[in-house]
């Protein structure tokens, strides 16, 4: 069997997905429809483990959000507010709303770390994306967020798509419909990604560092004879 490949965490990226108030939070629109929030809010535990890792250990962060609304909509995604329950005015993660903002839990954005914004499920349709992974050297992509089955799917698979190894830890991710997620994990790690867990990640990263130092030529003491 092949070994899986074995990145150092300079040439990983963590795409933190859609982790906002409105998917998230209690109150936000999910929470407001009725939804057990526990699955989503344990899931930013994950993500937050993975962020402590990839700054101690030099990995990449982008910080990804989704905003809707009229202006930024396309057609068939407009289309399909009514059956969303959603209005033009009054969508899920409505630009410049409370329920755009990223969820108070969440592990703030640092000087360094990249944000950006789509307006569908995928991050790789975020113009520029896959071409500045690229120029960080990034070859392997773990991807984090919500929910599995939409936006962390379609970026997965995306980012294999253009090149990058995916990864998915699976307690960084979560839906509000379980088994939704489930065959959603399923597909991807049979196609298209990998299925680890966050320790899983977090050693093979130390790992990597390890084995980095230790290659590193020592340097011997002079003094004065």
């Amino acid at each position: 069997m092949k070994q899986r490949p074995s990145f150092s965490p300079s040439e990983a990226a963590v795409l933190i997905v859609d982790v906002q108030n409105d998917f998230v939070a209690d109150k936000g629109w999910v929470g407001r429809a009725g939804s057990d929030m526990r699955p989503l809010q344990q899931a930013v535990d994950g993500i937050n483990r993975l962020i402590a890792g990839a700054r101690e250990m030099g990995a990449h962060l982008f910080y990804i959000t989704v905003e809707h609304g009229e202006q930024v909509d396309n057609g068939p995604y407009q289309a399909r507010y009514e059956r969303r329950g959603m209005k033009p005015d009054a969508t899920i993660c409505h630009t410049g709303t409370w329920g755009a903002a990223l969820y108070d839990g969440l592990t703030p954005p640092a000087a360094g770390d990249v944000r950006l914004v789509k307006h569908g499920y995928d991050s790789f349709g975020i113009p520029g994306l896959a071409g500045e992974l690229k120029r960080r050297g990034i070859r392997s992509v773990v991807v984090t967020g919500v929910v599995t089955e939409l936006c962390v799917r379609s970026t997965a698979m995306s980012a294999f798509e253009n090149g990058f190894f995916p990864i998915v830890p699976l307690e960084s991710t979560a839906s509000d419909e379980p088994e939704v997620a489930k065959e959603a994990l399923h597909t991807l790690e049979r196609w298209y990604a990998e299925i680890a867990s966050v320790d899983e990640v977090l050693q093979r990263w130390s790992a990597a560092v390890n084995t980095s130092e230790a290659n590193m030529p020592s340097k011997k003491m002079s003094g004065r004879s």
